[in-house]
């Protein structure tokens, strides 16, 4: 999980210079070979709309001057930021950081993406004056992808600090996947259509860190991976399918920050996969969705993992899924058997747990319904006459109802009986009206002897574009327990642009209870942009006290991979930031699009959605250094707060994806293939993701 940063990075300075300038090297290369060679008959210029590009009205002038953009050279752009760092926490710290990005496209290498960020600081522990803390802590990365070879492969390429590879089996078609390990070292993939597809990646283990500065905090081991997938030549019932496999091993791999627990790992995962009409079925319906999700369509999924370990042991672990859809119903069914001491890399799996899991949902245009059902069982203490200290059976039922176009109800009850016993109760009712878009909300939960119930109202304003407004307020009171008590917790988020050179966004987050505790979580952003491509940014942070969690009335399996959030301590930040950003080069395309093609931008954020109604609210928070893929070349990041941009795109259809390596467990992103969405020349385009918790 990204968290922030407590500690700098042991390397130097001018370490940290030496690799941005080889990046500075790099983009210079780069600039030269966008110029396209010379020939004796060179090709006719393509068309740029160059009235648009060049429209302006001076002193009430209508005449047209010519563009000043550049149209020499491969499609490109960069951006280069300089901020100034203040932060308030057990110490006081003055940071500098630099960073550089960059995109270029190019007919025949591959698209390239660049993302480099360098921070040196000052700390004042003892109220002794500033001093150089002697450390910086950075990130950089460089991806080449696309890159087109002989006999119609295509190549990935990643450098820096990048997350090891996986295929596309790998993420799993049920509850558990095999996950990624951060790592700073060199990764590739190299894929034949849909036929075959190789990985491999090696480097230093660490640990993403950092919000307000990211950076990648070595953790002093070593890892090496490498994987295949690749199609059957043979098919079941005019069915397709795949086999896939992956290696891994550490050296030097420790679960604690002294690293006194440091072990050599080693681990294999092989998963076969089936997908089809299904036995039952009369026909599969047409169309271009995979057969799971289409009527009478059927997918099933199995995997193996065995992992040893100098100091766990070894451990196996096996699971088998099956996803399939009826005429009404998309079914999902698992089997599970995982020992203790279970792991891939650096990454602890689930473990000591077996059971089954079915899962179902449908809809129509007027109301949906859910259920998830799970017994699970440790494997430890499974057998005759043993005790059933980790037994749990787990029922979730869900639906929602539309009454009219303003007015829709929903419902939510969760039960879990044997180890861990607890009940959860949600109610909630949309409304849309002249005032906005409502939801009232009303939760109830027992768990661990005490009772928590919660009464909310989150509400989206109607504000006049280009502004937005949304409000979170709600009074929990939880009796019995340890620490019984009640409170109110409230939330602001918007953003707002009076003027065409500056915006202004917020997000506010606290709550007050009866017990003296509070919390307050504040981020506040203004921007200006005085000149094309310059912007100065002004922004405030601060983190006080821990917000009041929901209680979770959780399934065995999504418990087990829960991960402990670390108390938040007070914290206080602010941060003034230089952009310059500029773009070139038409010959070939922006960003997937054409000769001459009009461009805009994407951006967005990556959010926890808690309350799982696919709709940002002002509780909920942004997901930190998660990687954006559009259309499958280019590659960013997202900031601190849950932000990522593509600042110079095509008009025209695109395809955007969130990568699941960084989203924290056991939160995954709602949609596991990438979605549509239009850019519109001149016009900047706002497409957020949500990631929700598994049941």
């Amino acid at each position: 999980m990204t968290r922030r940063a407590r500690q700098v990075l042991p390397s130097a300075v001018a370490l940290h210079c030496a690799q941005l300038a080889g990046i500075g090297a790099l983009l210079a290369a780069t600039g030269a070979l966008a110029q396209p060679p010379t020939t004796a008959a060179a090709a006719p210029a393509p068309y740029v709309d160059r009235v648009i590009d060049a429209l302006t009205l001076p002193d009430g002038d209508l005449d047209l001057k010519a563009s000043e953009y550049n149209t020499a050279g491969w499609p490109r752009s960069w951006r280069v930021d300089y901020s100034l760092l203040s932060q308030r926490g057990t110490s006081e710290t003055r940071s500098h950081a630099l960073g550089i990005s960059g995109f270029l496209d190019t007919p025949n290498l591959g698209a390239w993406s660049v993302n480099a960020n360098l921070v040196t600081q000052q700390a004042d522990v003892a109220g002794g004056g500033f001093r150089s803390a002697g450390n910086g802590t950075s990130t950089w990365r460089v991806d080449q992808r696309g890159l087109p070879l002989d006999g119609g492969w295509f190549a990935n390429h990643g450098a820096g600090d990048i997350n090891t590879g996986s295929t596309r089996l790998a993420r799993g078609l049920g509850r558990i996947s095999l996950p990624t390990t951060p790592i700073r070292g060199l990764g590739g993939q190299w894929y034949l259509n849909d036929s075959l597809d190789l990985n491999a990646a090696a480097g230093r283990t660490g640990l993403f860190s950092g919000l307000d500065a990211p950076g990648f905090e070595p953790s002093g081991g070593r890892l090496a991976s490498a994987g295949a997938q690749f199609r059957l030549p043979f098919g079941v019932s005019g069915g397709r399918g795949d086999a896939a496999f992956q290696l891994i091993e550490g050296h030097d791999i420790s679960d604690s920050a002294d690293g006194s627990d440091a072990q050599n790992t080693r681990a294999f995962w092989g998963a076969a996969a089936w997908e089809g009409a299904a036995p039952w079925a009369d026909s599969l319906a047409p169309g271009s969705m995979v057969p799971s999700e289409r009527v009478g369509g059927l997918r099933l999924q199995g995997n193996v993992v065995q992992s040893a370990g100098t100091r766990d042991g070894n451990a196996f672990g096996v699971w088998a899924d099956a996803a399939w859809r009826t005429q009404r119903w998309r079914n999902s069914v698992g089997v599970y058997r995982l020992e203790p001491n279970l792991r891939w890399g650096t990454v602890v799996l689930p473990s000591d747990l077996q059971g089954v899991y079915w899962q179902a949902d449908t809809s129509t245009r007027q109301w949906q319904a859910g259920f998830a059902a799970e017994f699970s069982d440790s494997v430890s203490s499974a057998g005759p006459g043993a005790a059933a200290s980790g037994r749990s059976a787990f029922l979730n039922m869900n639906g929602s109802y539309r009454l009219d176009t303003r007015n829709s109800l929903g419902a939510a009850l969760s039960l879990r009986t044997f180890t861990s016993p607890g009940q959860a109760l949600l109610l909630s009712w949309n409304r849309t009206s002249e005032w906005g878009q409502t939801q009232w909300r009303s939760d109830i939960a027992n768990t661990g002897g005490s009772r928590t119930t919660r009464f909310g109202v989150d509400h989206s304003w109607p504000v006049t574009q280009p502004a937005s407004f949304n409000t979170s307020l709600a009074w929990e009171q939880v009796a019995g327990g340890a620490t019984p008590s009640n409170g109110w917790i409230w939330g602001l988020l918007g953003n707002l642009s009076p003027w065409s050179q500056w915006s202004l966004d917020a997000a506010l987050r606290g709550a007050r209870r009866s017990d003296g505790s509070s919390s307050l979580n504040a981020n506040i952003g203004l921007l200006w942009q005085p000149f094309d491509g310059w912007s100065l940014a002004l922004r405030y942070t601060q983190s006080r006290g821990q917000e009041p969690l929901s209680p979770l009335v959780v399934s065995g399996l999504t418990a087990a991979t829960l991960q402990t959030l670390p108390p938040l301590l007070t914290d206080r930040s602010i941060q003034l930031l230089l952009r310059y950003e500029g773009r070139a080069g038409t010959s070939t395309s922006p960003l997937g699009g054409l000769p001459g093609a009009g461009a805009g931008s994407l951006s967005g954020a990556v959010f926890f959605d808690a309350d799982a109604n696919g709709r940002r609210e002002a509780s909920e928070a942004g997901v930190p250094g998660v990687s954006v893929i559009l259309d499958r070349r280019y590659v960013t990041r997202t900031d601190g707060q849950g932000r990522y941009e593509f600042p110079f795109v095509a008009a025209g259809q695109h395809l955007i994806e969130v990568s699941p390596d960084n989203v924290p467990l056991p939160w995954s992103p709602t949609s596991r293939d990438p979605i549509k969405t239009i850019v519109m020349v001149r016009q900047q385009t706002t497409m957020d993701f949500p990631v929700q918790r598994d049941h």
